[in-house]
This record gives structure tokens, sequence and C-alpha cells, in this order.
């Protein structure tokens, strides 16, 4: 009862204390875009008393902080959202208050000054106060319309005029964060791209394409290297993943789509522009686009891999393409799976790299100025160069193509699920839209939902609409599989007439979907001891004809409390992965393979089964192991999850040819269909799939960590012990990251990721000519810069930087000499600091105050020098230091960051730093980036600038501890110029 009243308090008081910091806060931003909208400087402010709008918004911090005491269990997710609302108005309102506190305190006295308002609040700090009331009034808005909560009047929300000083603000609510979502189509300057002259460069670039290149230049040896490693360059891994998990067309279906006019009723008459056949062969007066429409689940993937790989579509664009070279590509959008399977730019790599491979002659033409860069490097520049694609230099390589290709070449696309595309889809329509335009010799196939930017594009163009024209096929389907069981078939053949009627009512009620028709024939076979087609009949009907009904219908009503267990076991597989992979931004390892899955589902059963040391996975046991977990995905997860033949990549064809056993075990695991992802990341859901799970030691990241150390162990490929770390990087990546979110911190990081050591120093040849050898030792830097640094504990400051803390203060606990380092290598200290603060891609997490305080509470210096990688003298604060430096430079710290890893966590770091007796006079020297700069210069611009609370305290402990400003060097005022 008190829980319920608890969260009864704050359905009824949180959104009434977010609603008041709103309408103050409106006031205040509009104030500040008023005073900043003047010029005459040297005027006083009216209107502005610092002293009395502290002590109202003292008051008003009180009261959102008071106003949801908690003293009982968890929320629900619905409260819980709107306490998070009203404590980041609480945690805003304290860095307002720091603001004004910082006027008091520093600024000039009374009567305050314009210039010096607009320098002390500068505008920068208002948009970005303006930008955290939107964000707060769109997350009010969605909490009260989910709940139809009543004491929120919508007209009060509706009567908060942010927009005041300024253009249409940033609506960060809305904005999508993912990266494809933010691409631009900006052109990079080409001297940053390569370090030369840009007049070189654009001489180079007209250079080559002024040459003449054709299907019979001949090149050098030189010149085909170079077109194999662009070739290379433009590959991403996951490139056909989407493609090869497509279901195949069962036999005779979409065969109608190519049948004559004459022979096929859906193309004649007034529907005769809509023949697929007559598109495919007639360019001169059809449009571009042929699109390809239909419901989830109606089979468009299925009939685009049908229709690209069919011979009959190749004899059809022959006949449009006459004597021309035909020069074909498709690729299938996935909001499923990695970025580049999701955007335009993994979109434009695929096309080129099939493209440019039916005509490699224009490499040198489609890029030419890296055809030229790459020219003039040596072989091992080459070898360490690595590239990165701009959407605008894709962009300008495939018009390029277009463009050549046109001098005696048809090019015909197929696009599959451009309603899976992430980014804008009106961007990618005009995308399209501009190909076809632009190049009269390109012709587009398209296919996705009917949604209405795509019908409003494409609904005047030749097409079809799938899920109208698939009954013959669906019906064909069902008949085959049904009767292909041989006993289903005898109960089937008892009563032919109920029988055709079975088939048929399946057909009717998918409505068109034939994934419903797929999943539930499967359903149909998988029920036994049928007595007869009647009782067919009567399981058919407990089927429910709405998709996520039939998820739930498998998974929830029909199953076993055992199968349920098992279903719910192996989804939170997938996600647990799924959320390993967004951690580290490596997605392209969020696939996984049915060999490395069964083990992690059955890793408790067969533990006693995997050798101690590596040795090579026998065939038989391959195969018995993946089996069962095949079996357990048909059944126990009503085929919502598959397996899917994989294209095995050119390192594991180069070895060896793999056996039956192995292709079993390289084959991929997904979901059947984007629907089911969509249905499992609904949160009740995923609550009701967990649910069985209370209570169970079953953890999925120690099952994927303890499966990462079973595939070293039991490697489906020969062993041979190397010294190529790159071939292992991604699963170590991925053990590291699932020991870190593993709640079962004691086995992950104490067990397991030990065993990961051991295992690892097995497949690693040890060099005793290098001083403390090891295979996390080769993860430092390049060869160059630590071929001369000792590493003496290598594996343990990998821990560090991945953040196993728990791993972390037990090695310290059995040797605290371990944090004290040696005179020779760099502190464990200085390793755990290295993404202080960060907003580059890397796989490793943002520096945890925990670990830093396991490290400096065993007795490391803080002060302690030694020579870094660059080969200079320095210690961890001065390295700490230069990292805060290097993050306000670079922007990577924001104003009003209220969360975790935000300002709190880098003042944790420095305030652990400065209790363990860091040097309060540290001085950082001169770069070309930045001028000196002392510890307290450094806090004191970050509370300046950002009113971080905590960092006007910490700049006060470091004056306590004996902080000296340096000599001409006013540091109050260093900030803003006054």
């Amino acid at each position: 009862m008190a829980t319920v009243n608890q969260e009864i308090a704050i359905s009824m008081t949180a959104p009434k204390l977010v609603v008041q910091f709103l309408h103050a806060g409106v006031h205040l931003v509009g104030q500040l875009y008023g005073i900043h909208s003047l010029s005459n400087d040297g005027d006083p402010v009216e209107g502005w008393d610092t002293c009395s709008l502290h002590a109202q918004l003292t008051m008003l911090s009180d009261s959102i902080a008071d106003g949801c005491s908690r003293k009982f269990g968890p929320l629900s997710e619905h409260d819980q959202a709107l306490d998070d609302l009203r404590t980041t108005c609480h945690l805003t309102l304290l860095i307002i208050l720091s603001r004004l506190r910082l006027i008091q305190d520093l600024g000039p006295d009374a009567p305050l000054h314009i210039g010096e308002l607009q320098k002390f609040w500068p505008r920068e700090d208002v948009e970005a106060l303006e930008d955290r009331i939107i964000l707060l009034k769109s997350g009010l808005e969605e909490a009260t319309l989910s709940a139809q909560n009543p004491i929120i009047d919508s007209e009060a929300l509706l009567s908060l005029d942010i927009t005041r000083g300024r253009k249409a603000p940033k609506n960060l609510h809305a904005q999508d964060k993912r990266p494809e979502n933010n691409e631009r189509s900006i052109k990079p300057r080409i001297v940053t791209l390569f370090g030369k002259d840009a007049a070189k460069v654009q001489s180079a670039v007209e250079f080559e394409v002024g040459k003449v290149y054709s299907e019979d230049t001949v090149f050098t040896d030189h010149e085909t290297t170079i077109q194999d490693f662009l070739m290379e360059a433009i590959k991403f891994s996951s490139m056909t993943d989407r493609e090869e998990s497509v279901t195949v067309a069962h036999s005779k279906t979409f065969d109608w789509i190519f049948t004559s006019d004459k022979q096929n009723p859906l193309f004649q008459g007034s529907q005769s522009r809509n023949s697929l056949s007559g598109w495919l062969q007639d360019g001169e007066y059809q449009e571009g686009i042929y699109w390809i429409s239909g419901k989830a689940g109606s089979g468009k993937s299925t009939l685009m891999r049908f229709v690209m790989h069919h011979a009959r579509t190749m004899s059809l664009l022959r006949s449009w393409a006459r004597n021309e070279r035909l020069i074909t590509a498709g690729f299938y959008f996935w909001i499923s799976g990695t970025l580049e399977q999701r955007s335009q730019t993994g979109l434009i790599r695929h096309l080129l790299a099939q493209l440019l491979d039916q005509q490699r002659h224009l490499i040198p033409i489609v890029f030419p100025v890296r055809w030229e860069h790459l020219l003039s490097l040596s072989t091992r520049e080459r070898v360490k160069a690595s590239i990165s694609w701009d959407l605008f230099e894709l962009t300008a390589a495939l018009k390029s193509f277009f463009d050549y290709a046109g001098r005696g070449g048809k090019v015909c696309l197929f696009i599959d699920g451009l309603d899976e595309f992430a980014g804008d889809h009106q961007q990618i329509v005009e995308f399209f839209k501009d190909c076809v335009a632009s190049y009269p010799h390109v012709k587009i196939c398209l296919s996705s939902r009917p949604l209405p930017t795509f019908c409003a594009a494409f609904g005047m163009n030749p097409g079809l609409e799938l899920h109208k024209l698939t009954r013959k096929d669906m019906l064909h389907f069902a008949h085959d599989h049904l009767h292909g069981d041989p006993l289903i078939s005898q109960v089937l053949s008892k009563d032919e007439e109920a029988a055709s009627k079975l088939i048929k009512r399946v057909v009717t009620r998918a409505d068109g979907v034939f994934l419903w028709v797929i999943l539930v024939v499967q359903s149909l076979l998988r029920r036994e001891n049928y007595r007869d087609v009647w009782q067919m009949h009567k399981y058919l009907g407990q089927h429910p004809t709405d998709l996520n009904d039939l998820f739930t219908y498998f998974l929830f009503e029909s199953a076993s409390k055992h199968q349920t267990l098992i279903a719910s076991r192996l989804f939170q597989l997938i996600q647990a992965r799924q959320e390993a992979c967004y951690a580290t931004r490596q997605e392209d390892t969020a696939s996984m393979n049915l060999w490395e899955f069964a083990l992690a589902d059955q890793f408790e059963e067969i533990v006693d089964h995997i050798p101690r040391d590596v040795q090579q996975a026998s065939d038989q046991d391959i195969t018995r192991i993946s089996e069962v977990t095949e079996s357990r995905l048909s059944r126990e997860c009503a085929g919502l999850i598959v397996t899917h033949t994989s294209g095995l990549s050119t390192s594991i064809l180069q070895r060896n040819t793999p056996s039956l056993a192995q292709q079993l075990g390289y084959s991929k695991v997904s979901y059947v269909h984007r629907t089911v992802k969509d249905f499992l990341s609904l949160p009740p859901i995923r609550s009701r799939l967990l649910e069985p799970m209370i209570g169970s030691s079953f953890e999925p990241h120690t099952s994927l960590l303890s499966s990462i150390i079973f595939q070293l162990k039991w490697p489906l490929d020969e062993f041979h012990p190397n010294r190529q770390i790159d071939d292992r990087w991604s699963n170590i990546i991925l053990a590291f990251t699932h020991a870190r979110l593993s709640p079962s911190t004691w086995q992950s990081q104490l067990v397991l990721i030990p065993e990961l050591d051991r295992v690892l120093c097995q497949h690693w040849v040890s060099r005793s000519s290098i001083e403390h050898d090891h295979w996390a030792r080769s993860l430092f830097s390049s060869y160059e810069k630590r071929k001369n640094m000792s590493f003496p504990n290598a594996f343990l400051s990998l821990s560090a930087k991945f953040g196993l803390a728990t791993l972390i203060r037990e090695r310290i606990w059995e040797d605290d000499s371990v944090s004290q380092g040696s005179d020779s290598g760099i502190p464990l200290l200085s390793h755990s600091i290295e993404l202080v603060a960060s907003r580059r891609q890397s796989v490793y997490p943002l520096s945890s105050p925990k670990i830093v305080g396991e490290i400096l509470t065993s007795g490391a210096n803080p002060n302690q020098s030694y020579q870094g990688l660059n080969g200079k003298s320095q210690t961890p604060w001065l390295v700490v230091l230069d990292y805060l430096r290097e993050a306000d430079r670079r922007q990577w710290i924001g104003y009003y960051d209220t969360s975790e890893d935000g300002t709190s966590r880098l003042s944790a770091i420095i305030s652990l730093f400065i209790q363990h007796g860091a040097d309060p006079n540290g001085l950082l020297v001169e770069t070309k980036f930045d001028p000196s700069a002392s510890a307290l210069e450094i806090l004191t611009a970050i509370y300046r600038k950002y009113a971080a609370p905590e960092f006007g305290r910490l700049r006060k402990v470091l004056i306590e501890n004996g902080a000296k400003e340096r000599a001409g060097n006013d540091i109050m005022y260093q900030v803003y110029g006054i």
C-alpha cells in the first residue's frame, strides 16, 4: 500500500513541479535573450536583480527537491519517467544557481552592465538552457499523454512560448541520435583528407579523369594492387548478411511475375504499365522507377531476391540494353542490422562494390584523388593506411560511375526495404528520383511498405501491391508443406475436402501477409497426433490474425512454462549481444553465428566437455551442439529466430574448405523478420519475457562471455598459434564488454576473464626477446611507439581501460604494488583515465571514478613522473588535466549536462586526484593547440564557462590545498576576456 501511495504522490506532484520549472525557465531564457539582443554594453541591465533571482530559484529548487520523497521500493516505468524529469529539473536549477552565485561572487558590483552580464552568461549557455527546457517539455508531454494524466492542463504546456531569441531551436526530443540521421552532404576539403596542397590535388584529379580507361586497359601489377585495395576498402563485413537471411522463394512461387501480359490478368488493360517484365525490357517510354509495395511480412524481400537473381530478369534487361553493356547491383536495407545496412553510406558503398567489380577499369575515374594518393605511397605506407568514407565522396563517386557507365552501358539497381532506411525517408526518395532523372540509362526497382512518403513519391509510377497478388503462392506454399509432412499428409488424405478448406482458410486468415502463412504452417506441423483434419481446423482457429498477437500467442499463450523459459533465454542472448555491440559501437559483431550462439545457450550443459587447452572441435561435436540449439529455435521460439547460410569470409576460405559441420556452425542467427524485433522491443513484452527468469542463475552476458572463451578453446578451424591479435580483437572487445555489463561481476571478472587471458596466451606466440611480452601488450598504440616501452602488467592495464572495476580491486588487494607502477612503465592510474572525457568513437567506456578511486586508495601516486608513449615526461595528474583541457577545447563538455557520464563523473575523478595529493600547482606546458595553464586555471575555466557547481567546489579545495595564481594570469576573467 505504501508503494502505491508513493506512486500516486509522484503522478500527482511531479508533473506540477516540472511545469513550475518550465515556466520559470522560459521566463529566464526570454529575459536573457532580450539582454543579448542589446548593443549598449555600458548601460545597466534594467529589471535584473541577481540576489532576488537567486533567492526565488533557490526556493523553487528546494520545492522540487523535496516535492516527491521516496521511501519505498522501485517505481513503475511511467512514474520513474516522471521522477527522472523532476530530478533533471532540480539538477538544471542547481547549475543556474551556480551561474548566479558566480556572478555574485566574481562579477562586478551592482548595478550590472549589459556587456558584463552578456559575458558572464554567454549566449551559448542560454541556447543550451533553451534546448534543455524543450527536451523537458517534450518529455512531460509524452509522459502525460501516455498516462492520460488529468493533472496537467495541455493548454498550460502549449502556452510555454519557448522560442524567443533565436531561430527555431533544435528539438532534441524528436531528433534521432543515430549517426546515419545526421549524415551531411558537405564537401570535405581535399587538403585535410590527404595533407596535400589543394591546387596540386586538383591537378592530379584532372589528370586522372583526363586519362582514357577502358575494359581493354592493361594495368600494371602495382595499379592492380591499388584496385584490389580500394575494392576491399569500399566493402564492409555485413554487406551481404541481409540478402543471405532473406527466405528463398518456394518452388514456383512468384513465377507469375514474368508471365506475359496476355497470360497474366494482373497486368492487362489499364494495368499493363505495371508489368514488371514490360518495365525491365522497355526503358524508352517507361518511368525510371518501378515500385513494389506491400504490407509488413507480405514477402517483398523474398520477391526482390527472386527477381534480382532470376535468369529471366537478366534476359529482359538485355533486351533493354540492346548492344550496350548491362550492369546490375542491389541493396537490402535492414533496420535491425548495422549502421551500414540501414544508412545511405552503406547503400552507396555496397552498390559501388558491385558496380566496380563489373567495371574495374573505372576505379581510377571514380576515385581519382584516392587513386593518385595511393599510387604515391610505398607498400608499407599503403598497408598502414586506413580509409574512412564520407557521404559526399561516395555520392560523387556513384554519380561519376553513372556518368562513365552511360557511355555505352545501362545500369539497373534493385533496392529492397526502403522503409528500413534509418534516415529521412524524403531524403532517400529524392536521392533515387535524382538518379533516374539525371541518368536516362539508369533504372531502379524499389520495394517498401506503403508509407505515406513513398505513396506520394511513387504512387504514379509503374508497380504492384504484393499483398494483393500472392494468394496462389500462399496456397501453393501451404499445400506443399502440409502435404510434404508424412504424418500430416496421412491425416489430410482422409478428408480431402476438409484439407482443401484448411489450406484456403490459412491463406484467407493471412490477409496477404506471407509471413503469417509461414509461421502458422510451421506451427501446424510442430503439433502432432491430430485425430482428423477438423482438429487441425480447430487448432488453426487459435492463431490470431494480427502478427503481434500471433507472436504473443507463440511465446506466452500456447507455450509451456519450460518452453517460455528457453525462449526467454535465447531472446536475452540476442539482446545482450546487441547491448554489448551498442556499447562498443561494433555493430558488425551483433550478428552471431550458430556455433557461438549454441555455446552460449548450452554453456552449463557442455562446460564439462570443453577441453582445458585449445583444440579444434570435431565435426561430430559441432553438429551435435549446433542441432540442439537449432531445434530450440524452431520449437521453443516458434521459428521467430532462424538460421541461414552465411557467405564465409575470405580468410576462412583461404585456410581450408569448410566441412558441412563447419558450414552449419558458421550459419548466421537472426530474427525471421523485422516485425519480430519490433515486437520484442516493446517494454511490456521485454518485461513479460524476463518474468520467468526471475530467481534463475542464468545471466546472458556471462553466458556470452563463456561462449567466447569456449570458441577460443574449441575453435571451428584448425588451431595455429600466432602473433596476429587482429584476428581475435573483435572477440576480445566483446569478452571484456560482456564482463563489464554483467551483474555477476565475481564470476565474469574474477573467474572468466582470467580464463580468457590464459586461453589467449595459448593462441599467442610469445617472444623471449621482448620484455613482459603478452598478447595484451600489442593492443597499446603502434609498434613504433610501444617497442621501447615496458608493460609489466599489460593485461591489468587493458582491464582498467575496459572498466573492469572488480578485477582491478581484487588484483590490487592481492598485490598493491601493481597500482604503483614501475620505473620504466606507464602507471596503471594513467591507463585508467585515458577516456576521462571524449566523444571519439571508441570500443572503451568512459573512465570510471570507481576504478580511479581503487587505484589511488591503494597508494598510487598522482604525481608519479614517467615517460609516455609520446616520449615526453608526464604524470597522471598532468595527463588528466590535459584531457580536461582538450575536452573543453573540443566542446566535449556540455552545458547543463546532468547525465551520469557528464560533469558529475568528470568532477568525481578530479576530486579523487586532489584528495590523494595531486599537486595543486601542477602546470601544463604550452602546445600548438593550447597556451600553458595551471591546474587552478583549468578548473576555473571549466567553472566559469559551464557554471558546473562541482567544479566551483573543486576550485575552492584546490586553493585550500595551496594553489596559487600565476603572476600575469588573471584567471577569473580569462575565459570571456572581460
